[in-house]
């Protein structure tokens, strides 16, 4: 039995017209959000070509990309767009002799690192703080244990001409010297005493003829100083290499690259703990007091990267001459002299030194055999 609402119409009926009347106006409501977005579409679509000068019917230039190599200098070059002319992010084009503006990536400069196991850690802290540079590809030829004093064990004149036989190197950096504290025998087969004047003549010699290679062949050599060391005698015996470094670097005109200053505390002393990178409180040395964690390498080549990347920026190029000198010498640390006598080379005695390999260590274990000094296969590691 139907129910009636007072209107004469069964409630039935009455309910279902209320649900056609609803979706009238839904439909209504549809058509009219549906008009209004193809409107709003339209004109956006239409907004960018009304923008440009010519109104709609102008195809605008499409705007460059930027190459990687120069999205990082883009923002040291002022743009400035000609009138009624789309804006290009792209820095001018300069000609890599132009030395007041950033050179093109006209090719991949690579970067081969030569030295002992200092060496291999700046090549380490390198290849991490230039990976985001695409003009650099960090190669690594440096060998632990080596330096210039034991010819007999590896001969770096040598070793040089086999580098620059296989590989291009455009850039050379060089870090060496820990394991040089021994006695050297020189091509007439004599012997001197680390820091006697026939040590140092024969020292300086090996020295030049290996920067001569490498300048001759028109490679950018950068030479880079030792770092500050915990031990008092052996930091006076590396502070003594790098004035022998600074001079030659001098003599061949390259440059020398002091970093002393740069891992030392304020008072210009060792310290094992400082700031990385990024400026926070680090453990940068090894527990030798001689090379480095990680974050102490990539100190260490911060220095060495800001030189290459701003002679890079200048326009530098293999077979030029780069900037001579341009840091000062390292100030004099009072610690460093602690226990280290000078005396003349006349007065010093006639027992010939232990050879001092792998970082210059001067206690053995009681257990190791007695080695010969000179021989290939003296390979002691003294600790300080």
């Amino acid at each position: 039995m139907l129910s009636h609402n007072g209107t004469g119409w069964p409630s039935v009926f009455v309910r279902d017209g209320a649900l056609r009347a609803q979706g009238i106006e839904f439909k209504w409501f549809f058509r009219f959000a549906l008009a209004l977005f193809v409107i709003l579409a339209a004109a956006l679509w239409a907004w960018p070509s009304r923008a440009e000068p010519g109104g709609f019917g102008t195809v605008s230039a499409p705007i460059p990309m930027p190459r990687p190599a120069m999205a990082r200098n883009a923002a040291l070059t002022p743009i400035v767009p000609a009138p009624n002319a789309p804006v290009s992010i792209m820095p001018p084009i300069t000609s890599p002799g132009d030395r007041g503006a950033p050179p093109l990536l006209d090719r991949i400069m690579n970067v081969v690192i030569l030295g002992d196991s200092l060496g291999d850690g700046l090549w380490a802290g390198l290849y991490r703080e230039l990976k985001s540079d695409p003009r650099f590809n960090i190669i690594k030829r440096s060998k632990v244990s080596t330096g210039f004093v034991r010819k007999d064990y590896f001969d770096w004149n040598a070793e040089v001409e086999k580098v620059l036989a296989e590989e291009q190197v455009d850039i050379a950096v060089v870090m060496i010297g820990t394991n040089d504290r021994q006695v050297l025998v020189d091509d007439q087969g004599r012997r001197h005493r680390l820091r006697a004047p026939g040590w140092e003549a024969a020292y300086k010699e090996r020295v030049d003829q290996f920067t001569e290679s490498l300048t001759e062949r028109g490679v950018l050599v950068y030479w880079v100083g030792l770092p500050v060391m915990r031990s008092p005698r052996f930091g006076g015996d590396m502070r003594y290499f790098n004035t022998i470094y600074e001079e030659r670097a001098a003599a061949n005109g390259i440059p020398f690259i002091p970093t002393w200053n740069d891992l030392a505390n304020a008072s210009g002393a060792y310290q094992a703990y400082g700031p990385d990178t990024n400026g926070r409180r680090r453990l940068l040395r090894a527990d030798d007091g001689i090379h480095f964690t990680l974050a102490g390498y990539r100190v260490l080549a911060s220095v060495v990267a800001d030189d290459l990347v701003r002679d890079r920026n200048a326009g530098v190029l293999p077979g030029e001459a780069a900037p001579v000198q341009r840091s000062t010498a390292p100030a004099e640390d009072p610690s460093d002299l602690a226990g280290v006598t000078s005396t003349p080379a006349s007065a010093t005695p006639s027992a010939e030194a232990s050879p001092l390999v792998a970082s210059s260590v001067e206690k053995q274990p009681s257990d190791m055999p007695e080695l010969r000094p000179g021989r290939a296969d003296d390979w002691r590691w003294p600790r300080l």
